[in-house]
This record gives structure tokens, C-alpha cells and sequence, in this order.
């Protein structure tokens, strides 16, 4: 049986964010015969490492986690990574540092980011969640070797995919939906300014249960979202694709060209595939 511990700041239960979305779906899709642990970062400890050695570690978000035990899986354990936004960076964002700083992150040169540059170095893979997001992390961290990367894309569960396409033919009202957030690269003032500019209706969504977000993106005739950053996959740009729902959405969102995403169907093959093709890497 393989032992393999996924290791990240949050899991969903704890904060139902897209990261740990798609990490509750991957894990969702585990072979039977494979035994699956989670463990946050700041409960990782070198003696859970000495006692499991054998396992394959998955790093997903880890911001919390100790530099002392990132070199001792370096240097100890076989790990790959999940990278959902830009963690060689400070801010996680490349714009965001630019905006905060007024000038262009240098973060992977600085001394104190050399162990996460040798953390995404010794990784035996990291998945992106974008083609766009991975460009950028080449260009940035030169500890990473091309081979070792792959893009996964946002990862859905079954359930929700069936769920998703059970609603997906709901009559349709004529307001734009815009999520509603305190995270600076969400850009929710800038898409709330660009509904008003243009005269769409619109509706602010924020803090609904997962389902019942999805059913009124099913009843719902678009969704504007224009981050202001670098959004690497955003799962409710896919939710809205698969929905049926017009897309009002910038450069930012950086899966928005690739040829999977181009139309409702190849989405939806597309997704339904993702989890199976993780794990076909650990077989």
C-alpha cells in the first residue's frame, strides 16, 4: 500500500477556498489501495518525517511551514508539489508585490527566499494549475527543471461535475454575478466599476455555501471577474463556463485561452479527467 501525506496551510474543512477545493478533489480520487494522510504545515514535525520516510509527501499551500522541516524533506523524503498561486514571491503576486512596492518582485534573488528556491528544486514534480502560471515560474525560479513540470488545471470532484451538470440548463435571469472579496487580486471594486460603466446588472455574491452558489450562477446570465493580478486557474470562471454563463473576464485569469477551456463540452471532458490523471503519475 503507498503511503502518501498531503501537507498544506488549510484543508477544506477548515477553509473552503479554491486551493483546498481542488485538493479535497484530488484526494477524492485516491486509489483505493493507496493510504492518504493530511497534515497542516504547522503540525509537521521532523519526528512525523523520521516515521515516515516511506511515504510521498504532496505540498500544496505552504506558507506556514518551518524552513528547518522544508530542508529536512529536501533533503529526506520524496515530495512533489501543488502550486496554486506564486509563492516564490512575497506577496504570492507578481502585480501585487509591483503595486505594494512600485517595482518589479525580485523576491527568488533575495537571500532569505533560498530555501523555497531549493524547495521547488529538489520536488520531484510540481503541478501547475496554468500555462501561464508555469512560464512565470520558470522565468522566475532557475532551480526549477522544465521537465518536472506539468499543468493540472483546477481539479473538481465527481459529484460536484455531476451536480454542475444537473443545473446547468436553468432558465436564466439578466444580472451579472460578481464575487465579492476582500482579496486584493479578486479585483471586486474593478469589476463592480466595469458593470457600472458598461450599465449591467449586476449582483455582489459573497459567503455562500458552495451548492448554493453554483445554483444561482445557474440562474444567473453572466459573471464578471477582472482580477487585478495573476489568477492561475480561478475555479468560479470554470463553475460559470460549465454553467452556461456569459464570461465577462481580463488577461488575468490565465487559463482563459488554453484549448481545454475554449467551450462548455471540452471543459467539462476535460475536468472530469484530472483527478485519474494525477494519480496515474503515482501508479
Amino acid at each position: 500500500m503507498k503511503n502518501i501525506v498531503f501537507v498544506s496551510d488549510l484543508f477544506v474543512d477548515q477553509y473552503a477556498g479554491g486551493a483546498e477545493l481542488t485538493t479535497e478533489a484530488i484526494i477524492s480520487k485516491a486509489p483505493q489501495n493507496y493510504k492518504v494522510q493530511k497534515i497542516n504545515c504547522n503540525e509537521l514535525t521532523n519526528s512525523f518525517i523520521d516515521q515516515n520516510k516511506e511515504a510521498h509527501y504532496i505540498i500544496c499551500n505552504f506558507s506556514s511551514l518551518d524552513n528547518k522541516i522544508k530542508i529536512n524533506i529536501c533533503k529526506n523524503v520524496n515530495y512533489s508539489m501543488i502550486e496554486y498561486d506564486y509563492k516564490f514571491c512575497k506577496y504570492r503576486s507578481i502585480e501585487k508585490h509591483l503595486n505594494i512596492e512600485n517595482k518589479k518582485c525580485d523576491c527568488a534573488l533575495r537571500q532569505e527566499n533560498k530555501v523555497n528556491l531549493a524547495f521547488y528544486g529538489y520536488a520531484r514534480k510540481i503541478w501547475f494549475m496554468s500555462e501561464k502560471q508555469r512560464q512565470i515560474f520558470l522565468s522566475h525560479v532557475t532551480t526549477i527543471k522544465e521537465e518536472k513540470t506539468e499543468v493540472l488545471s483546477s481539479v473538481f470532484s465527481d459529484g460536484d461535475l455531476r451536480f454542475i451538470d444537473s443545473i446547468k440548463n436553468n432558465p436564466k435571469n439578466d444580472k451579472y454575478l460578481i464575487l465579492g472579496s476582500n482579496s486584493w487580486i479578486k479585483g471586486t471594486q474593478k469589476s463592480i466599476q466595469l458593470a457600472e460603466l458598461k450599465k449591467i446588472k449586476y449582483e455582489i455574491v459573497s459567503g455562500m455555501p458552495y451548492h448554493e452558489l453554483l445554483i444561482k450562477m445557474s440562474t444567473s446570465k453572466g459573471l464578471i471577474f477582472t482580477p487585478l493580478g495573476s489568477d492561475t486557474c480561478p475555479r468560479i470562471v470554470i463553475e460559470a463556463k460549465l454553467l452556461g454563463c456569459d464570461l465577462w473576464i481580463n488577461e488575468y485569469v490565465q487559463h482563459r485561452e488554453e484549448e481545454w477551456f475554449l467551450n462548455q463540452e471540452d471543459c467539462m471532458s476535460y475536468l472530469k479527467e484530472r483527478g485519474n490523471h494525477f494519480w496515474s503519475y503515482y501508479a
